[in-house]
């Protein structure tokens, strides 16, 4: 192995369901600790096809809540056209915005209980900010693609219902030295496939919480 901070390990098997050919992928990742990794954002695009028709922009939508002055979640895979909403849960006023190439928006000051949205219409990375409170970041990962996952708590996550042939896989977290892509190929038997990465140090930034315990 080249690099030992992080060892993915992705299992893909296949099935054959009357008739026709289904596969199904599963991924663990762990870092050079042994510890499991979650939120890591793995996608495949066909080589040897054409991806589906993109859905009507609007039609999906998905959540990133402000809530206890931070982002929730703080990484999210959506497909191109998602709209995504932005809900304030919290008691005091956010500034949304992106300042990324694939969707440059800005949600002015607004206090609780109020929800605004952006359709992101363009794959790419969108780093999410917040203008009053710094340390508020999270990262909205857009993908053509309609085979995509991220891995959970335990470090676990699976695709399934994907047809056989050549794929690029991609693996992607905030803390990824540099981008990850290699070829795959899903065919009727059990296969499986070994990504190994290597990630930075979390360089987040921490609030510092004033007398009453909020960090403004």
């Amino acid at each position: 192995m080249r690099f030992k901070d992080l060892l993915v390990f992705a299992l893909i098997s296949s099935s054959a369901l009357t008739g026709l050919t289904a596969a199904s992928l599963d991924v663990t990742a762990q870092d050079q600790n042994a510890k499991t990794i979650s939120e890591l954002v793995v996608s495949l695009t066909p080589l040897d096809a054409e991806l589906p028709p993109l859905p009507t922009p609007g039609s999906l939508t998905a959540t990133v809540e402000q809530k206890n002055e931070e982002f929730d979640p703080y990484v999210i895979a959506v497909r191109t056209g998602t709209e995504v909403m932005f809900p304030n849960l919290d008691d005091v006023q956010h500034h949304v915005y992106s300042l990324s190439r694939p969707a440059k928006f800005d949600i002015p000051l607004h206090g609780g209980n109020k929800s605004k949205s952006v359709v992101l219409d363009q794959a790419g990375l969108v780093p999410v900010g917040c203008n009053i409170h710094d340390w508020m970041l999270s990262y909205v990962v857009v993908i053509d693609s309609p085979w995509f996952t991220q891995t959970s708590a335990d470090g676990a996550a699976g695709l399934s219902d994907l047809p056989t042939g050549r794929y690029k896989l991609e693996a992607w977290h905030p803390r990824l030295r540099r981008p990850h892509a290699q070829e795959i190929t899903i065919s009727d038997a059990s296969n499986s496939v070994n990504i190994e990465l290597r990630l930075r140090p979390d360089r987040r930034i921490r609030r510092a919480p004033t007398a009453n315990g909020k960090g403004y």
